[in-house]
């Protein structure tokens, strides 16, 4: 059974790793360590050992390494998952130059809300908050609407007048799970939880300095 990506919602609340070890970001059009190249603060790259998520947390030490990632491949799509001090949605667009499309998955656990970001084309075009509506800027805003009503993570805009009773509001969580499951679906993007929480994964240093947000 295909694994839509609703569980990160859950994952960034603590239920497995902590949340500041979940920054995802997906690359279509790259390779694994093409993407962590993109991404890094430094080079040469250089592809370690493989590590499950904890293991890679334990060696941000905030002094000389600040992240690491995980890489991996579903699908169409490579993906790296940060522990540390990640970029996050803050990443160069550029990453997404020469035809490369990425996916940003921030879950801005010291300063939320969460946030998603479609690059493509070396250009912002799509960011929104997960899990409160959707008040989208970027290129393309309007881009996952239709997706996004067809999961109920949103209201369509012809039905405004049908808004669901306070008793049968989303919560802010059920949003944010039905925004990731409809980006999954719209994408072609699937990735198995227990590979990102628990698997080993090889592994590199993608940043040795501090983030640009901090």
């Amino acid at each position: 059974m295909r694994e839509d990506l609703a569980w990160i919602a859950d994952a960034w609340r603590g239920t497995h790793l902590d949340a500041g070890d979940l920054y995802i970001t997906c690359a279509r059009g790259l390779s694994p360590q093409q993407l962590a190249e993109r991404i890094s603060d430094h080079e040469p790259v250089e592809i370690g050992a493989a590590l499950t998520g904890r293991e890679a947390s334990a060696l941000v030490d905030l002094a000389q390494i600040y992240c690491v990632g995980r890489l991996g491949q579903s699908g169409d799509w490579s993906f790296i998952v940060e522990s540390g001090g990640s970029e996050g949605w803050a990443l160069d667009p550029a990453v997404s130059r020469d035809g490369a499309e990425v996916l940003l998955f921030d879950p801005r656990p010291d300063d939320p809300p969460s946030f998603f970001r479609y690059l493509a084309d070396g250009e912002l075009q799509l960011h929104f908050e997960l899990g409160a509506g959707y008040y989208p800027s970027g290129a393309q805003p309007d881009l996952l609407r239709p997706a996004l009503e067809a999961v109920g993570a949103i209201v369509p805009e012809d039905s405004l007048d049908d808004l669901l009773g306070d008793d049968e509001e989303l919560s802010p969580h059920e949003a944010k799970r039905r925004a990731l499951q409809g980006i999954g679906e719209h994408f072609g993007l699937a990735l198995s939880r227990q590979v990102v929480e628990s698997g080993q994964l090889p592994s590199v240093v993608t940043r040795i300095s501090p983030p640009s947000s901090w």
